[in-house]
């Protein structure tokens, strides 16, 4: 995929707001299939117009960068601590607002494909791109209403459960496009 550094710009300026800016610090955790989110995680003050006990505050970043020609993306999902809040502590809100935090990065999954696939195409437009994952960021934000709406904020239990069946299939089905970290050790 070939494209001008004003191009990488363009994304780069266009993703600005579905992104975090500091990278990972001790602000965000960034989704781990072995690190669930715990209260300690919650270090953020309820605002006057939050609804509920909890608020969730995840993001996925979709930062664009260059490796020769070609652009690639570094797609996360990551929860904000300093933004995220709660005022109950129970098993069943938790697992909720985890659920927000795992339907984040089902959606990150969905994006790590949608590249791979516009790439396998040969496509080289990063217009295409942005289009393509700025449309599933805008899925997403409806996704997670509709999330709150139905369960209502975890109340409903069964509507909870069958939330949770769901995008757990959902993050099974996209195993392949989980982040995958290479660790480089100075051991020979």
């Amino acid at each position: 995929m070939k494209t001008s550094i004003a191009a990488l710009l363009f994304v780069s300026c266009s993703l600005f707001s579905f992104t975090v800016n500091n990278s990972e610090s001790n602000d965000v955790i960034v989704w781990n299939e072995y690190r669930p989110l715990t209260w300690e995680d919650f270090q953020g003050k309820r605002t006057e117009d939050a609804a509920g006990d909890a608020g969730t505050v995840v993001q996925i970043k979709a930062k664009p960068y260059m490796v020769k020609d070609e652009v690639r993306y570094d797609v996360s999902a990551v929860f904000v601590k300093n933004k995220s809040w709660a005022d109950a502590h129970t098993k069943e809100l938790l697992a909720h607002e985890q659920l927000h935090f795992d339907i984040a990065e089902l959606y990150a999954r969905k994006i790590r494909q949608t590249i791979a696939e516009l790439s396998a195409a040969g496509e080289d437009d990063v217009k295409v791109y942005n289009r393509a994952i700025q449309k599933l960021l805008h899925e997403s934000n409806e996704i997670d209403i509709q999330y709150d709406l139905e369960t209502l904020h975890g109340a409903m239990l069964d509507k909870q459960a069958e939330w949770t069946k769901n995008v757990r299939a959902g993050l099974k089905s996209l195993v392949q496009y989980k982040k995958h970290r290479q660790v480089v050790s100075a051991d020979k």
